[in-house]
């Protein structure tokens, strides 16, 4: 960001006050922008992501997205600064205080109004979120897989339960990275299949760590692990899967991974760092990653689910294109114990609520140890379980199939801000240049 305010500077400098505000916000939201896309990204820097707990007042990122919050607290601090600036001269302030209000109050009213007059459409899915609270770093992966599966299951046998949708586990639920190939194998997914014929109209969504293997090296990614003297090879997945009573297994790979963590960044460059990479995950090692955002289909009815996984769900425009793909209903596996009882967790929660309103998508959230919930299409949370409990939420949340503008635009307004700091760096530059080459003829 000294960056950012280094580039203000110079055109503030090189063109006035006017264009330097619109640097100021121009090059400070492409700036965000590019981190967003950049391999070193951190969702927890931009601004517009800090209203995750004040929803009702941003119901409009249904249009803007969290980029339009950036553009509001940057924008509205200008005016402030000016109106300080303009009486501190004896000038007259009038225009800047009824901007600065009107700026302040249209926003917040028309949110109010949407968040108080928003029904949402009647197409209610029921939802079994399981919690197993499992401690990542004591237990997670120690304590045998079956014995896992076993504490899954458990919580689900504890109620009274009738054919739900859906059961939803959290992410890495199976931590043994299995080869996909041979998913029918795996006694854990055969143990799921034999509890879903209990439920033979249900669908399990489990999060896995698992892998596929390579046997041509035409086939080889930056992120595999080759062995056998090259000749194979294998890329680990943070994956989400659909498990059917019918024994049809759909598969989604985790594809915004956490830096240092899950990925090296920039792999080409920084390979021989990869072992240093923190094992929070079960197995360490840049993980690969899917391209392309897709749902799982419902066997029994029309209900889609994008599911994202942990991080994925603090990116606007990325959970967008679950929508964008066909999904009617969003669920979030996540792993959240690598906080503890720390803002973390929380703030990595309250980041959904933002998701919901952006694609007016509800959403199931289960988290290994919490917090898992549901939240509705307003972004307001309708069922909680709160840190470090063992439980289930059974409850019923609604699909939506329309599309808002930002779904169908994305992050446009970041887009524009973007091309208009290239033009302005393009001017400067091209200014300076200009100066340079009359100085060097006289």
């Amino acid at each position: 960001m000294a960056i950012v305010m280094y580039l203000v500077f110079i055109s503030y400098k090189n063109s006035g006050r006017r264009i330097g505000y619109l640097a100021f916000v121009s090059y400070w939201v492409a700036f965000e922008y590019l981190l967003m896309h950049s391999q070193l990204s951190w969702p927890w820097l931009i601004l517009g992501n800090s209203f995750a707990n004040n929803i009702s007042l941003v119901q409009w990122y249904e249009f803007t997205g969290h980029y339009g919050g950036s553009v509001w607290i940057l924008v509205t601090n200008l005016l402030i600064f000016e109106t300080i600036r303009i009486y501190n001269l004896k000038k007259k302030i009038k225009a800047f205080l009824i901007g600065l209000v009107l700026l302040i109050l249209i926003p917040i009213s028309y949110s109010l109004i949407r968040f108080f007059t928003y029904k949402e459409t009647i197409d209610p899915i029921e939802v079994v979120i399981i919690q197993p609270n499992i401690d990542p770093y004591k237990e997670k992966f120690s304590t045998p897989i079956m014995e896992q599966m076993s504490i899954i299951t458990g919580c689900v046998n504890d109620s009274k339960i009738d054919n739900p949708d859906y059961f939803i586990a959290p992410e890495t639920a199976i931590p043994n990275g299995f080869f996909e190939e041979k998913v029918k194998d795996e006694l854990a997914i055969q143990y799921l299949l034999e509890f879903l014929k209990d439920y033979p109209e249900s669908q399990f969504i489990i999060g896995a760590t698992t892998r596929i293997e390579y046997s041509n090296p035409k086939d080889f990614t930056e992120t595999c692990h080759k062995n056998d003297k090259n000749k194979t090879a294998f890329d680990i997945f943070n994956s989400s899967m659909q498990i059917s009573p019918d024994s049809t297994i759909l598969f989604y790979h985790k594809s915004r991974l956490v830096p240092g963590v899950e990925t090296m960044p920039f792999p080409k460059i920084t390979h021989f760092f990869t072992g240093m990479i923190t094992d929070l995950g079960g197995i360490n090692g840049t993980h690969g990653v899917q391209e392309e955002r897709e749902f799982f289909s419902n066997i029994n009815n029309n209900f889609t689910p994008g599911v994202a996984i942990c991080y994925e769900s603090v990116y606007g425009e990325f959970m967008s294109e679950f929508v964008q793909a066909g999904a009617n209903v969003l669920f979030i596996i996540t792993n959240d114990g690598w906080w503890k009882d720390t803002p973390g967790h929380r703030q990595h929660m309250s980041y959904a609520k933002l998701r919901a309103v952006e694609t007016r998508r509800s959403i199931a959230r289960s988290a290994n140890t919490g917090i898992s919930c549901t939240i509705d299409q307003r972004g307001v949370v309708t069922d909680q379980l709160g840190w470090w409990k063992r439980g289930i939420i059974y409850t019923t949340i609604n699909a939506n199939s329309k599309l808002t503008f930002y779904v169908k635009y994305g992050d446009y307004i970041a887009r524009m801000c973007l091309t208009i700091a290239v033009i302005l760096l393009i001017v400067i530059l091209l200014g300076r240049l200009m100066k340079y080459l009359k100085r060097n003829e006289n």
